[in-house]
């Protein structure tokens, strides 16, 4: 490599506050993301609820901070009042999303109490397929309200006298598409939420809610339409992304995919940016339009957020899935200003029931559960170093660096438009402090399969102290895991610290994520 590296922090420029809700997760009703992973009651590792018990200290270790359920495509199907009361009266139905018999053991009542157990807020997602505005309205009311109605009345009975106060909700689930029940074209779809948001919010005034965008880069006419729709009454838009499709035979283009897939997510995130702008413009200059027959109500200031909460890139199971996700948490991370909650799906699964998603790759997720142990994937501790290792307030970071090119365009229907594979960084990077402004934390992805990478990094506006402390995800080789056998291949490790001051230089792995926190001296 030659000597054309180089980070630059500009410790001044603040981007914006990095909300813990980026990183969430997913749990929805497919054969071996619940039953069997969360929740299992006849397991030994379970506890007296059928909760697994090295489920929870895992999601803890990690802090899950919010986690959505009950979908994905299932909630669409979704009557709430089949998952509460008795398990044993509960209704077992077949699930017309993913065609398997569901029970309906798992419902509102154990997602509440599992999220508890992990200190996750909850993040239920309504049905707004088969559903209707009143059947949410009183989800809302079961969840949140105290007093003699009947609904706050059967939480009660069911054991559970005082309210949950679940603040985040989000009106259906991918209704642009026709594999979704109850599907309808954006203008559609945004009046019928309309219908739910100010049912809902009449219930509830202080909820977070969260309507449907198209995935990140399709479709932003289906996201200024639904916008201009509700704009006074939602607080974020809701994209999707996944990579699966991407994959191909070569193994070493494969890498280099992944790794340029978090570019790719950048871009899609800065159109739905561009959108909310355009949206917001449009609501303050005409209020809601004549559709609605009422005066328009006085534009707000209040901003739209983003609520990227379903992404993947290819799983979770090799240092190479790993890296993907450091790279797409740097740009979570320098999109701070919009990027309000971010949740992978899914969270786990069972080993005896592993999905295939895409044409080559088993679909992998953080946590992997066997009957008798559980295996902290990668992806797991991408989420561990960035958790753990990283700050409150991003910052403004510029990256130098040089580059690699696939020379191939990814045609599929799942990837729009066209993606060329051009001009990626081999480095990439993103900063975070302290709210108190005396930690520095600079997150470093290597994605150089074979080549260290010596860097010059340049502190503005930050006098640090003379060492900073070195945390590294690496392994041998980028298709490193870890399994049953041998449950520590690829983790985080604290390296020896190293001199630090306003210009510095250090030498990253091939093949490695790196954070470098760094006091001030001030």
């Amino acid at each position: 490599m030659s000597n054309k590296n180089r980070i630059i922090v500009y410790a001044g420029i603040r981007i914006g506050e990095v909300s813990p809700n980026i990183y969430g997760f997913n749990i929805e009703h497919i054969p071996g993301l619940i039953y069997g992973a969360i929740f299992d009651e006849d397991n030994p590792l379970s506890d007296s609820r059928g909760f697994r018990i090295d489920v929870v200290e895992a999601c803890r270790r990690i802090k899950v901070p919010i986690l959505r359920w009950p979908g994905g495509n299932f909630a669409s199907g979704y009557n709430w009042l089949d998952g509460v009361g008795p398990r044993d009266e509960r209704p077992t139905l077949y699930d017309l999303a993913w065609g398997a018999d569901e029970t309906n053991r798992f419902g509102t009542d154990e997602f509440i109490e599992f999220c508890r157990l992990i200190d996750a807020e909850p993040f239920i997602t309504v049905n707004a397929g088969s559903g209707t505005a009143i059947e949410a309205a009183r989800w809302v009311e079961y969840c949140n309200l105290k007093g003699n109605t009947y609904y706050a009345r059967l939480r009660e009975k069911h054991g559970h006298p005082e309210p949950y106060k679940v603040k985040y909700l989000s009106i259906g689930n991918e209704m642009w598409g026709d594999f979704q029940i109850g599907n309808l074209p954006a203008k559609e779809y945004a009046w019928k939420a309309r219908d739910f948001a100010k049912l809902m919010r009449r219930v509830d005034p202080n909820i977070n809610l969260t309507v449907v965008g198209h995935t990140l880069r399709a479709s932003p006419e289906w996201n200024l339409t639904v916008l201009t729709t509700l704009f006074d009454l939602v607080d974020n838009i809701s994209v999707h992304q996944y990579y699966f499709e991407l994959l191909t035979e070569d193994e070493e283009e494969n890498y280099y995919r992944i790794l340029a897939c978090p570019l790719y997510a950048d871009e899609g995130l800065r159109i739905v940016e561009s959108t909310i702008n355009v949206a917001s413009a449009v609501y303050k200059a005409r209020g809601l339009g004549g559709e609605i027959f009422a005066p328009p109500p006085k534009p707000s200031e209040k901003d739209i957020g983003i609520a990227f909460d379903e992404w993947n890139i290819s799983g979770c199971h090799t240092l190479r899935d790993a890296l993907g996700i450091c790279r797409m948490l740097n740009i979570f991370q320098k999109h701070a200003k919009n990027l309000k909650i971010a949740c992978m799906f899914p969270l786990i699964h069972n080993h005896e029931m592993i999905r295939r998603r895409g044409r080559r790759e088993p679909f992998f997720s953080p946590l992997t559960t066997y009957k008798d142990t559980l295996v902290l994937e990668a992806g797991y501790h991408a989420f561990d170093l960035y958790v753990n290792h990283t700050g409150e307030i991003a910052v403004f970071s510029q990256v130098e660096s040089e580059t690699y090119s696939l020379n191939v365009k990814a045609k599929n229907e799942n990837w729009e438009p066209e993606a060329s594979f051009n001009n990626i960084p081999f480095l990439d990077a993103s900063a975070t402090l302290t709210k108190d402004g005396k930690t520095l934390f600079i997150a470093v992805v290597n994605a150089h399969r074979d080549m260290d990478i010596e860097c010059l990094i340049d502190l503005k506006d930050f006098t640090p102290d003379k060492r900073g402390q070195v945390f590294e995800l690496n392994a041998k080789n980028i298709n490193v895991y870890n399994d049953r056998e041998n449950k520590n291949n690829v983790k985080v490790a604290e390296k020896p610290s190293i001199e630090v001051s306003e210009s510095f230089v250090y030498t990253f792995p091939a093949h490695s994520a790196t954070i470098i926190k760094i006091s001030s001296s001030d």
